[in-house]
């Protein structure tokens, strides 16, 4: 029943093409604004990423603050590899995921959570978060 209801969500959002997939899926869809964004937080590129996802946000990639020097410091190089592990489509068009991204030398993993709404026409990213650990990142699951 609830692949039903997400193929008819997914039938419905004004979403942009899928994606080449960045990190493993694990059976979520790859969305084209999602994959942009993960792209660049997987190789470190955080201005990017800053500017992928704060489209929406007030202040735009200011909005990140000290945030994106400091991802710059800790992890120049980006990560190994990534994994989407959650992914929620509701009807109404609103689209959540969280995507695990593996640390180089350490074991656990820094957790990335991006939440898109339908603006205008196309898949908008409309908040950000990110955070070593992981159940302050399932915490803004909706």
């Amino acid at each position: 029943m609830r692949t039903f209801f997400r193929a008819a969500a997914l039938a419905f959002l004004p979403l942009p093409a899928l994606a080449a997939p960045v990190c493993d899926m694990r059976g979520a869809e790859p969305l084209e604004v999602f994959e942009t964004a993960k792209a660049a937080f997987l190789k470190g590129d955080f201005k990017s990423f800053a500017r992928v996802t704060t489209t929406l946000v007030k202040g735009g990639p200011a909005a990140f603050g000290d945030a994106v020097g400091s991802l710059e410091g800790l992890f120049p190089n980006g990560f190994e590899s990534c994994q989407t592990v959650v992914q929620r489509i509701d009807v109404g068009g609103m689209v959540q995921e969280i995507s695990t991204f593996n640390i180089k030398g350490l074991k656990g993993p820094m957790s990335v959570y991006l939440l898109a709404l339908p603006t205008r026409g196309s898949l908008e990213i409309s908040y950000v978060t990110f955070d070593t650990t992981m159940s302050k990142v399932l915490n803004e699951l909706r």
